[in-house]
């Protein structure tokens, strides 16, 4: 009896261990495979960056920062975060039934955005101290449509685990954007308006090609008994709390922007916007594969191994960023001027400035979604709010110096996100912990 007691448990803890290895093996081919993508992609941008740079003076980058803060804002609630959602339907006929309202809150709302802000344009561009921008604000509608657009296909595709057309579609976004602007200048269609056009045109190559990818969402939609009506409600959760923590994220990001623009200038904004853009290359590469492959597995994930799970994308975001961080902060007060031009020296100061914030989001990043998958987003509510409020005040109570007042910034913005680090493994170790009655994945 003992023998067959021991032979049976032996062979489970050989089981256990394949299943597990079948699991770490998938984990690292989907990062991989997403990986190379947003690799490709940060390539062209990187290799383009330097012309475009030359092309497009940072006064332009600067009115193409207002223009995209306040697309980036209305995209975050433009599906009401039901985008998000098409990740947790057992049956992908209900998560296709979804998708479709989802498209439909979308156009909903991007034809008001095109209407207020077409018709507010001179009352937005002179609030913001840019009145040359007025005329390009009443393609914000079209922006937000495309972005929101391809938000909610990269989910689909995020739960058929079509990592390879995710993969395509980034490198299409970011290249066709970056070529697009190159031929918009050369074609003399330069400024701001370049910018602007050359951002819609390369987002709609790859929205046309996501649609393409993922159409079988627009099939099968009768196999579902669920109405779009009854899946909003079903997860009606997303809008009340991750809504309102996703728009103060939008808030936060985009205040910041015209915070800038406003009490310093467009050019001081530019250089701020080229800093954090090319910040955001080591960010992409890593955030980019972790972050959609562990919402995918935390989205199905058995209690008892959400936190130790947490612990290792920690851990492991940690060490894939600290080289690369570390070069940043050294090499970019000298790198920014010789690559971009010497008129980019100021985006080198900033960009050593916001290492320390930049870190912890590269490390925070991927945990995010596990408030969303244990639906504690009060918890990130909460933490959102602090989070927004504080890099607004500091950056309209000091005064003086920009690279100065960004370094204090920075370095609160990075203790924040200590704490944040610590409240989601905390979440993860209590998810384990609590009771599951029917012993089920998350997912409902």
């Amino acid at each position: 009896m003992n023998k067959e007691v021991t032979s049976e448990s032996g062979l489970k803890t050989r089981l256990t261990g394949k299943v597990k290895g079948i699991f770490a093996s998938q984990f690292i081919r989907h990062v991989l495979t997403l990986l190379t993508g947003t690799v490709l992609a940060q390539i062209l941008m990187l290799l383009l960056t330097p012309v475009l740079s030359r092309l497009y003076s940072p006064e332009a980058y600067g009115l193409f920062s207002l223009y995209s803060s306040i697309v980036a804002t209305v995209t975050v609630v433009a599906a009401l975060r039901y985008d998000m959602a098409i990740m947790l339907p057992k049956k992908d006929a209900d998560a296709k039934v979804l998708k479709k309202g989802v498209t439909r809150l979308i156009l909903l709302v991007s034809i008001t955005a095109t209407l207020v802000c077409g018709i507010g344009a001179p009352l937005i561009a002179d609030v913001m101290g840019k009145p040359e921008l007025a005329p390009w604000l009443w393609l914000v509608g079209l922006s937000v449509f495309t972005l929101a657009e391809i938000s909610a296909l990269t989910y689909w595709l995020n739960r058929r685990s079509d990592y390879k057309a995710i993969g395509i579609n980034r490198v299409l976004q970011s290249g066709g954007t970056a070529v697009a602007q190159l031929g918009l200048a050369l074609g003399k269609l330069g400024g701001v308006g370049g910018l602007i056009v050359g951002t819609l045109l390369g987002q709609s190559a790859a929205l046309l090609t996501l649609r393409y990818k993922g159409r079988n969402v627009r099939e099968g939609l009768d196999e579902s008994e669920a109405s779009i009506r009854g899946l909003f409600g079903r997860y009606r959760r997303m809008p009340l709390l991750n809504g309102p923590n996703a728009l103060l994220d939008a808030v936060r990001t985009n205040g910041i922007n015209i915070l800038i623009g406003i009490m310093y200038s467009g050019p001081l904004l530019g250089q701020f916007y080229m800093a954090w853009k090319l910040l955001e290359v080591p960010l992409g590469l890593i955030n980019g594969a972790l972050s959609q492959v562990f919402f995918q597995r935390l989205a199905v994930m058995e209690r008892g191994s959400m936190f130790a799970f947490a612990k290792s994308s920690v851990f492991r975001s940690a060490i894939l960023g600290v080289v690369p961080f570390g070069l940043i902060y050294w090499l970019s007060p000298w790198a920014f001027p010789v690559v971009l031009g010497a008129e980019w020296a100021d985006a080198g100061l900033i960009a050593r400035a916001l290492v320390p914030w930049l870190f912890m989001s590269l490390i925070t990043s991927p945990i995010s979604t596990i408030f969303v998958v244990t639906e504690t987003q009060h918890l990130m509510l909460a933490h959102a709010i602090v989070y927004t409020a504080v890099p607004l005040s500091l950056l309209y109570f000091l005064h003086g110096d920009i690279v100065a007042n960004l370094t204090i910034v920075a370095l609160a913005m990075a203790g924040i996100l200590v704490v944040f680090t610590g409240l989601a493994l905390w979440v993860g170790h209590r998810f384990d912990h609590e009771k599951d009655p029917e012993n089920t994945p998350l997912v409902v």
